[in-house]
C-alpha cells in the first residue's frame, strides 16, 4: 500500500472513531460538557530560505504573533541546503506548515504526491491582501489542474546585475567594462595592480559560487544563454526548444571561465565555497566584481562593508562577441521562491492568516522597516532608520528585514526605500533581459529527472572551468549523458508546450 492510500485509510479510520465517540451505543447523541479551558493559541511553523537563523523571540516576530494571534516559529535553511533539508523532512513526514520553496519543480512534485494543498478556498476566505496584491500572478506554474498551489514571491527586480568596484576602476584609470575583452582587462588589473592598496596580492577579481549559481549567469548571458538552475530556460532554435546546456554559446562561456580560472581572475574555490563566505569576501573588500540582485549589493549590504570609506560600485552589462549581453528574463508569475501550505498543517486557517498579514501594507512595513519610533522614522514615505538600527546586523538581530521576503508585497516598502544606485542597477537588469522560450508549464521529465539533469550540467561546469584537457571532447561526453538522462525527452516535451502556447503547427 502506498503512502497516500495508507494516509487515506488512517484518516478514514480516525474519522470513524471520532464519529463513534460522539454518540451512545443506542445512537443517542451526546453533548460535550462546557470547557473552562481557554482556547489554545494556534502554532504555525515556517521553513524559509535564509543563511542565518534568528531566535523567534525577536521584537518583530513577537509583533507578528501579537497582531495575528498566532504562535509563529521559523526555520531558516541556506539556499544550497534547502532541497536536502526539505527531502529529509518529507522522508520523516515532518513538513512545516508553510514552505518557502525555491524550486517550482518541487512544488509540482509535492502537489502530485498530495503533500501540499490547493489554496483557492483559503485564499477566498482569508487571503484578501494576497489576492489584492498578487491576483495577476496566481497562474502559470503556480496552478496545477486548475488549482492554485503556490504563491510566487513575484519580486520583479529584473534579475541579477553585474556590480563592479568603481573606486578600483577609477584608481587604475579604467572605464566601466561593457564587453568581454574590457571585462578581462579590468579583472586582470584587479589581480595584478593592488587596487585596494594594501600591498598584498590578495584580491579576488570576480566573486562567484556554485552554491548560488546565479552569480555566474552574466558570462552565460554574454554568449546569449539564459541559464537558470531553478527552472530550465529554453530557446526556440530551428523548430525545437533547446535547454541552456545544449544552446550555442554554453561551451564558449565555460571556456571563458576556464581562462579566468587558470589566470587566477575568479574565486578559486567557486565549486565548494558557500554563499555567505562569498558575500563576506565582497563585504570585506576582497572582491572586485559581483553578479547579484542590486537590492543586495548596493542596498541591504551597505552597512556590511567594512572598508572606510565605503566601496563604490557601478552596474554594467557585459556583452559577448555578437553584441549580446544580459541575463535570464524575469517573469513575475515564475518569480520564486514559492510559498506552499503543507497537507500536514493542523492550522491551515491560521497559516493563511499569517501569510495574509505579512503581505498586507501593515505587515510589509513592519517586517521591512520595523516599528516606527523604535527602528525608523517616516520621511517622505520612506523608512529612515534610526541609530543603532542604521546597522544591518542590529536590524536583523531585532528581526527587521528578516521576514518580509516570505510573502513579499509587490510595490511595497522595499521598492519605496531603494536608493538611486540600486534603482539604476534594477533598470539596467530589466533593460538587458535575454529572450527565452517561455513555457506555461514545466515539462514532466524536468519534474521527474530535473535534478539528475541539472547535476550533470553542474558537474560539467565545475569540471570544465578547472579542466586542463580538451573541453570540446568533454562537452560532447556530457551532452550525451544529459540527453540520455532526460534531455531528449525534455526537448520534445518543451517544444510541444511552446508550440501549443504560441499556436505553432
Amino acid at each position: 500500500m502506498n503512502r497516500t492510500k495508507l494516509l487515506s485509510v488512517l484518516l478514514g479510520t480516525a474519522l470513524t472513531l471520532t464519529a463513534c465517540s460522539g454518540s451512545k451505543s443506542g445512537g443517542e447523541s451526546t453533548s460535550a460538557a462546557p470547557s473552562s479551558k481557554p482556547k489554545e493559541t494556534p502554532t504555525v511553523t515556517i521553513m524559509m530560505v535564509g543563511d542565518i537563523s534568528y531566535p523567534d523571540d525577536n521584537i518583530i516576530n513577537k509583533e507578528i504573533m501579537k497582531r495575528t494571534g498566532v504562535n509563529v516559529k521559523w526555520m531558516f535553511v541556506p539556499v544550497g541546503d534547502f532541497t536536502t533539508k526539505l527531502n529529509t523532512l518529507i522522508a520523516s513526514n515532518d513538513l512545516p506548515d508553510i514552505i518557502h520553496n525555491q524550486d517550482p519543480k518541487k512544488v509540482k512534485e509535492l502537489a502530485t504526491n498530495k503533500m501540499i494543498v490547493p489554496l483557492d478556498d483559503l485564499l477566498a476566505k482569508y487571503g484578501k491582501n494576497i489576492k489584492e496584491n498578487k491576483s495577476d500572478v496566481l497562474k502559470g506554474v503556480n496552478m496545477i489542474n486548475g488549482k492554485v498551489y503556490s504563491i510566487p514571491q513575484a519580486r520583479d527586480l529584473g534579475g541579477e546585475s553585474v556590480a563592479i568596484r568603481k573606486d578600483w576602476l577609477d584608481k587604475l584609470g579604467l572605464k566601466v567594462p561593457t564587453n568581454l575583452d574590457e571585462y578581462y582587462t579590468a579583472l586582470k588589473a584587479f589581480k595584478e595592480k593592488d587596487p585596494d592598496g594594501n600591498g598584498k596580492n590578495d584580491t579576488v577579481p570576480l566573486g562567484v559560487t556554485m552554491d548560488y549559481i546565479k552569480t555566474m549567469n552574466h558570462i552565460f548571458g554574454a554568449y546569449g544563454v539564459p541559464f537558470d538552475a531553478a527552472k530550465e530556460r529554453g530557446r526556440y532554435i530551428d523548430g525545437k526548444v533547446l535547454p541552456a546546456f545544449l544552446q550555442p554559446g554554453f561551451l564558449d562561456a565555460i571556456k571563458y571561465y576556464n581562462k579566468l580560472y587558470k589566470e587566477g581572475l575568479m574565486e578559486p574555490d567557486f565549486s565548494t565555497i558557500k554563499a555567505i563566505p562569498t558575500y563576506t569576501k565582497l563585504w570585506t573588500g576582497n572582491v572586485g566584481t559581483f553578479n547579484f540582485q542590486p537590492p543586495g549589493t548596493t542596498q541591504n549590504w551597505i552597512t556590511r562593508y567594512t572598508e572606510n570609506p565605503k566601496p563604490t560600485f557601478a552596474y554594467t552589462v557585459i556583452k559577448g562577441p555578437n553584441g549580446v549581453g544580459g541575463q535570464t528574463k524575469s517573469y513575475k508569475e515564475d518569480g520564486g521562491p514559492f510559498v506552499t501550505l503543507s497537507a500536514n498543517s493542523k492550522n491551515p486557517e491560521a497559516a493563511m492568516k499569517v501569510m495574509d498579514f505579512l503581505i498586507s501594507d501593515e505587515g510589509d512595513k513592519l517586517t521591512f522597516c520595523g516599528i516606527e519610533g523604535t527602528h525608523y522614522k517616516s520621511v517622505n514615505n520612506q523608512c529612515q532608520y534610526m541609530d543603532p538600527f542604521t546597522d544591518a546586523v542590529k536590524q536583523r538581530n531585532d528581526g527587521v528585514q528578516v521576514y518580509y521576503g516570505l510573502m513579499y508585497r509587490v510595490n511595497g516598502a522595499e521598492l519605496r526605500n531603494f536608493n538611486e544606485l540600486t534603482k539604476q542597477g534594477i533598470q539596467i537588469a530589466r533593460d538587458a533581459q535575454l529572450t527565452d522560450a517561455h513555457l506555461s508549464e514545466i515539462p514532466e521529465v524536468e519534474i521527474a529527472q530535473g535534478k539528475i539533469m541539472l547535476d550533470i550540467v553542474k558537474e560539467f561546469i565545475a569540471g570544465g572551468i578547472v579542466s586542463k584537457g580538451n573541453l570540446d571532447q568533454e562537452y560532447e561526453t556530457y551532452k550525451k549523458k544529459y540527453l540520455d538522462a532526460g534531455g531528449t525527452k525534455w526537448i520534445d516535451q518543451a517544444t510541444a508546450i511552446y508550440k501549443k502556447d504560441n499556436n505553432i503547427k
